[in-house]
């Protein structure tokens, strides 16, 4: 299982250096065809760019996440077999904290994990999901979401996404300027 982690770990490191390498080649397209020469310009702002994106996502972006999902976060009074099932599942993970716990007002069957850290995290199921499954079932998705936090999958998705965002952004900016025409 360590393994797989691992190797998890490492294709997660692959895909964020590729995709970094292709921001860095996007900045400098765009900023070539703006200007002749102007490269280097362009792949200093679009490692700007990125960097203050990506301190937004890591310090921000579980808040963004829950509040984009209309969740609301709840105390152990308000759902208390939710509380319980979470709590065992970080017993169970050797989870360091319980995450906080949200519930979305929403009739899907849903769930998500976010957060950077064990530390910084979060777990929210939408009411449809807790209508729906017993505690058993419940008991299995609360354990998906946390081994998600456990893992820090959601860090590497959330700096992936911010990344994505970024290059859509310049290719944005770049079919916005590409109707500039160049004189040598």
């Amino acid at each position: 299982m360590h393994e797989l982690i691992r190797a998890n770990r490492r294709r997660a490191a692959l895909l964020t250096a590729g995709m970094a390498l292709l921001l860095v080649a996007l900045g400098f397209a765009v900023a070539e065809s703006a200007a002749r020469g102007a490269g280097k310009f362009g792949i200093v702002l679009a490692l700007i760019i990125w960097a203050v994106q990506a301190a937004i996502a890591y310090f921000g972006g579980r808040k963004i996440m829950l509040s984009m999902s209309g969740a609301r976060k709840i105390e152990k009074s308000d759902h208390p077999i939710l509380f319980n099932v979470v709590e065992e599942m970080c017993v169970a993970s050797g989870n360091p904290r319980v995450p906080d716990i949200y519930i979305i007002d929403d009739d899907a069957l849903n769930a998500f994990a976010t957060g950077r850290d064990p530390e910084h995290s979060a777990v929210a199921v939408t009411s449809g999901l807790l209508k729906t499954l017993d505690r058993d079932e419940l008991q299995g998705v609360i354990a998906h979401e946390i081994s998600h936090v456990r893992n820090q999958d959601v860090l590497y998705m959330t700096m992936l996404g911010v990344m994505m965002g970024t290059i859509l952004l310049l290719a944005d900016i770049g079919l916005r300027s590409g109707g500039r025409t160049r004189t040598s």
